[in-house]
């Protein structure tokens, strides 16, 4: 799953997360930038499982916003 960088923005703000923590930041290159957790995990410093919890919190709430959005069409 891709997403603009604009999409992973908003969804930080509404989950109240913090974009500068090292765990925010490797989602943003696994999920914007496609790049494998291993390397956002090596490049930002954050813990394996920091990385993939973060991704699947940030992939479900995304898929979900999809989800609402998309009925309401």
């Amino acid at each position: 799953m891709a997403m603009t960088s604009d999409q992973y923005d908003a969804l930080v703000k509404l989950m109240r997360g913090d974009p500068a923590s090292a765990g925010n930041r490797a989602a943003r290159r696994v999920l914007v930038d496609g790049k494998p957790q291993a390397e956002a995990m090596r490049e930002t410093g954050a813990s394996r499982s920091t990385v993939h919890l973060t991704v699947k919190r940030f992939s479900e709430a995304y898929e979900l916003m999809r989800g609402v959005f998309a009925a309401g069409d």
